[in-house]
């Protein structure tokens, strides 16, 4: 039968026999963040001060029981993605200013820094005394904790935007290039690689457990491979829109939010055992005895049973994109809107929170990369075409051809405003 292509997506009064979507380019939605004061990364909690970043290019430490500021260092770029990483009194962050910090947890001194020639939006890993991060240049780095010295660097052939995670001496990274790699984390050599079909972009570290190695693509798919080998052990298909964070384990089951707005659970080979469905992109979950704790960028933080039960939510001003922390009662959000809320676990009421300079950051659509794909059969064109341009004479000039434009428009036009994630002052609307 023959089909045409629409482009775009949304509810519409037509019949359609099929639809797909289709990445249209390299994923960039975190290069086009512009300056401001929206937290986007987990905070991290040490001897009762929460730290983390900004995208008003600042890194905070703040009371974890009333909010209160401590210290805030400035650096000269956006803090996206890199989360703190804390190593003998120091904190470790990522900065698009090509800059990894060395911060006295104490004081929020500078000890070092290490330059590299592109954008760190990731959380650096610490082992041994050595911090091992990627950068937007295409290398991954291993550098001196101490020091800042570089003590190697390995390249692959794109941008490394994925939180590496070290086990029995070796770094597990991945890479816009589509490739998970294995590495000696001594000396940088490379032990082995897994090549998938999308970017691998890896805001939470690779989760690794009893010899399997657990991580996601923008491939749409889950994969699991073994830690010795690289070799595939099973793959377990998402939604559309790929995939940016990785999964979790939790009384021996796998959880993972994908970017199709589910938050699934797995059995450790790979079977779904529930899932929980949400209009917008869930966040990594966090556990907190018997509840999962997850952010949407419906502006909500979600509290969710065991059994996959919606129990709660709090709702801010908006996104909160990345995994929220669980710490004395409370569970730390980190949102879009400048603020970062501690929220009381037992009444979900709020107990402070604490606001960032700036007024939110610009952020592009969450699926511009996309297109949605309707296949639609020609007969019912012809049906479509009769009915909705029936003029007599010229109804030859009404074509198949007229009617795809038209469903083209309607359906991209939908497709646009179900994206709008304009957050600065120049909106009107959120």
């Amino acid at each position: 039968m023959e089909e045409i292509e629409v482009f775009g997506f949304d509810d519409f009064s037509v019949e359609m026999q099929d639809f797909e979507v289709r990445k249209t380019r390299k994923f960039d939605r975190m290069w086009k963040v512009e300056m401001g004061g929206s937290i986007c990364q987990a905070p991290m909690v040490h001897a009762g001060i929460v730290y983390f970043g900004s995208c008003n290019q600042h890194v905070y430490a703040v009371n974890a029981e009333n909010g209160k500021l401590v210290w805030k260092f400035k650096t000269f770029g956006i803090i996206l993605y890199s989360s703190p990483v804390f190593w003998k009194d120091t904190i470790f962050i990522g900065s698009y200013d090509f800059n990894m910090y060395a911060i006295d947890a104490k004081s929020g001194e500078l000890k070092w820094k290490f330059k590299t020639d592109g954008e760190i939006a990731v959380t650096p890993c610490v082992e041994d005394g050595k911090v091992f991060f990627g950068s937007k240049d295409q290398n991954v780095y291993c550098v001196d904790g101490e020091t800042g010295k570089l003590l190697w660097k390995f390249k692959t052939n794109d941008e490394v935007i994925a939180a590496p995670n070290i086990h029995k001496g070796k770094l597990f990274i991945g890479s816009f290039d589509k490739n998970l790699y294995c590495l000696d984390a001594n000396t940088g050599r490379l032990i082995w690689k897994f090549a998938t079909q999308g970017e691998i972009l890896n805001i939470t570290p690779i989760l690794i457990n009893d010899g399997v190695v657990y991580f996601s693509s923008f491939d749409n798919n889950i994969y699991a491979v073994e830690e010795q080998t690289g070799k595939l052990i099973w793959k377990f298909t998402t939604g559309t829109y790929g995939n940016s964070g990785n999964p979790v384990i939790h009384r021996g089951m796998l959880f993972h939010a994908s970017r199709d707005g589910n938050l699934y659970a797995l059995t450790l080979d790979g079977r779904l055992i529930w899932k929980f469905t949400n209009k917008e992109h869930l966040s990594t979950p966090v556990f907190f005895e018997d509840k999962i704790f997850t952010g949407s960028e419906d502006f909500n933080l979600y509290c969710i049973s065991l059994q996959g039960k919606k129990l709660w939510s709090f709702k801010t001003e908006s996104i909160v994109f990345q995994k929220p922390v669980v710490h004395d009662g409370k569970v730390l959000a980190p949102s879009w809107d400048c603020n970062l809320y501690a929220i009381n676990i037992e009444t979900h009421d709020l107990a402070w929170k604490f606001r960032a300079e700036g007024s939110p950051s610009y952020l592009p659509p969450p699926y511009e990369s996309f297109e949605v794909v309707m296949k639609i059969p020609a007969r019912d064109i012809e049906e479509e075409k009769k009915k909705q341009y029936d003029f007599g004479s010229r109804e030859e000039e009404h074509n198949v051809s007229a009617y795809k434009s038209r469903i083209t428009y309607q359906l991209s036009t939908h497709y646009r405003e179900k994206g709008k994630y304009q957050v600065d002052s120049r909106e009107e609307e959120f």
